[in-house]
């Protein structure tokens, strides 16, 4: 406000008090469509979709029995880990604080076994020398250094 107008205002000293009324929602809450799909969604539990490559795949690729044998375990083990780390987040935000810490899951597939299991801090099956230069999928990959994020120096 001007200083004339507060001048004006402290000469007359009549304040007028303007009252607001709630104003009235158009939908009810508990008839919302929108919010019931919300609170539906939110009940669902969210896990992780994608399944590991059939055996019958992996033995193609030309891997062993035991080599394949070793890599649906160690699929299987970084599946339960990634979905175990993720219901620990909060609904909305568990892929973006899940790939803040540890990366986006798909990204964390293409590491090799190695650093899959460094990064999740998993414990290594017995044998895990023979698949640890494998990728998620069971591509040889070349070998990388990962430290763990929740070790701090």
């Amino acid at each position: 406000m001007s200083e004339s107008v507060l001048n004006k205002l402290k000469k007359s000293a009549v304040i007028s008090h303007v009252t607001v009324s709630e104003s009235r929602l158009l939908v009810p809450l508990a008839q919302s469509k929108k919010l019931a799909a919300l609170r539906q969604q939110s009940k669902a539990p969210q896990t992780l979709e994608k399944k590991p490559a059939p055996s019958t795949e992996i033995a193609a690729s030309g891997l062993n029995k035991d080599i394949s044998g070793l890599l649906n375990e160690a699929q299987e083990q970084v599946n339960a880990k990634i979905n175990e780390l993720m219901a620990l987040y909060p609904h909305g935000k568990k892929n973006k604080m899940f790939a803040l810490k540890y990366g986006a899951p798909d990204r964390i597939k293409q590491m090799n076994l190695k650093a899959i299991f460094t990064r999740l801090a998993m414990d290594k099956p017995k044998k895990f020398a023979l698949i640890q230069n494998l990728d998620y999928f069971g591509n040889v990959t070349m070998p990388v250094e990962v430290v763990n994020p929740n070790e701090r120096t």
